[in-house]
């Protein structure tokens, strides 16, 4: 038997990747490659769109072969995406048994699965049936992780017995994986340049609303809407602090119920020990609250978990080293906020606090300049 050439396929991939070949075209030759290296009859790539975190994740199937059990994590949330495929036909591809939620083929296998033989199978199955009417016999599948989480599916297909070697076996998961990855790295730097531009363009529209206007509802209300959208949160609220009572007024608000936005009365107090209002910080502190349901310091909780938000993010608006309210944003997610969420939104907080100020010195102004007028003996009608 001919020895297998494992390694072509590695040098033509990487110089698809180091020549700047789009994500198609990489892919599309590893799926090639992988068949015909291996000697298979097909195979597909599919990469799951949104987030890895199964928290979502209603539904497990399980298939039996023998006395082992294979399970696979199934949403009608999260999608597996076709990336390539090679020697599958697209009726077998994009019929509608395969594409259910609840098709192997486009759930997320725990561990590598391996059907030598689809007819030594203890149930009948949908997927098996679609399988014998392409011809098909083996199925090897397996999950692809990236950043310890899994991100994908390989699977392969053989119109005859199964027979992968180990060798065979980490030759497709290398070079799929490689080729996942350099996909997976390509959309992460164009999400990044994205956001970048996003970033960007929310803080130039803000601080040309600042310069066009002294409008200072304005100018909140496109802040809460413009930090709400690029961080993709729930929600973002301004509340501004008055100093006589120490309680904090609602200014501008997005994305969050209007029976949210009547909780009150919200009471600011400084000090670490003190009991806050909806969240806790102290003059130039950024405080995130990790957890609604079990943090102390967060009051109306009730309200705030009802709004589904589990974490919030609280950013001081200050001149001059006086605090003069809070910008607070909430929601549902996971993770934690990256460095450059928190510069973009305390940029966004400062902007908002400086346009609160201008509008301040503007009033004081008009009011001095008409008091002036009134001491010449000008009404300010003419």
């Amino acid at each position: 038997m001919m020895e297998k050439d494992y390694l072509s396929p590695f040098a033509m991939v990487n110089k698809d990747i180091c020549d700047g070949a789009d994500e198609r075209q990489v892919v599309n030759h590893i799926t090639k490659y992988v068949t015909q290296t291996l000697n298979l009859t097909g195979c597909f790539i599919k990469l799951l769109t949104g987030s890895s975190q199964y928290e979502e994740y209603p539904s497990q199937k399980s298939l039996r072969l023998g006395d082992n059990t294979f399970k696979f994590k199934c949403s009608e949330q999260y999608k597996l995406e076709l990336l390539s495929s090679y020697g599958l036909s697209q009726g077998f591809l994009y019929s509608r048994s395969a594409n259910q939620p609840t098709s192997i083929f486009n759930c997320l296998p725990d561990e590598n699965i391996y059907f030598t033989d689809i007819t030594d199978l203890d149930q009948e199955d949908e997927d098996f049936a679609l399988m014998k009417a392409e011809g098909l016999k083996a199925l090897f599948m397996f999950p692809v992780d990236m950043y310890h989480e899994n991100v994908g599916t390989v699977a392969l297909f053989d119109s005859k017995n199964g027979s992968l070697s180990r060798d065979d076996i980490k030759f497709a998961k290398a070079l799929t994986s490689r080729g996942i990855a350099a996909v997976v790295y390509q959309r992460n730097m164009e999400d990044l340049l994205e956001r970048k531009r996003l970033f960007l363009s929310s803080f130039q529209e803000i601080s040309n609303t600042i310069n066009a206007t002294l409008n200072i509802n304005k100018v909140l209300q496109l802040a809460v809407q413009k930090i709400t959208e690029a961080l993709g949160v729930k929600g973002t609220q301004i509340r501004l602090l008055d100093q006589t009572t120490q309680e904090l007024h609602l200014a501008a608000s997005h994305g969050l119920s209007d029976q949210f936005q009547n909780i009150g009365p919200i009471t600011y107090k400084r000090g670490i020990e003190a009991q806050y209002s909806l969240d806790a910080h102290h003059i130039d502190d950024i405080i995130v609250i990790e957890d609604i349901a079990s943090d102390p310091r967060v009051q109306y909780r009730e309200a705030v978990l009802a709004e589904k938000v589990n974490k919030m993010l609280t950013l001081p608006l200050h001149i001059r080293a006086k605090n003069i309210g809070e910008l607070t944003i909430f929601t549902s997610g996971e993770g934690s906020f990256s460095e450059e969420e928190l510069k973009f939104a305390d940029a966004i907080a400062q902007q908002c606090a400086l346009a609160i100020e201008n509008a301040k010195i503007y009033q004081r102004i008009k009011y001095e300049y008409q008091h002036l007028l009134e001491e010449f003996g000008y009404d300010g009608s003419s």
